[in-house]
């Protein structure tokens, strides 16, 4: 897990980082754990990361606390096809 974490400091972030509140390794994360409990829609991942957030913080810092879902949603959606790729090669091994 420590290698994976690591690997996800290297994505490129193309947010306007003026504009930024949550890390974007933070964002996967929380979609990444939650996808692994077969919660399968942003708000549910939004509720989920509420409730396991002790957990969470055991992996990533959530500064600013728990994105919502909409946050989720729109931030996952900006990450490449490639970069979703790598991520879930990097998880395989």
């Amino acid at each position: 897990m420590d290698e994976l974490l690591e690997w996800m400091d290297y994505i490129e972030d193309k947010r306007q980082q003026t504009k930024v509140r949550h890390k974007l390794k933070d964002i996967i994360v929380i979609v990444l754990f939650a996808t692994l409990a077969n919660v399968d829609d942003w708000v549910e991942m939004e509720y989920f990361a509420h409730y396991h957030e002790a957990y969470l913080k055991k992996y990533i810092e959530l500064k600013n606390g728990i994105p919502s879902h909409d946050t989720l949603c729109r931030v996952f959606g900006m990450l490449s096809p490639e970069i979703l790729q790598q991520l879930y090669g990097k998880w395989q091994e």
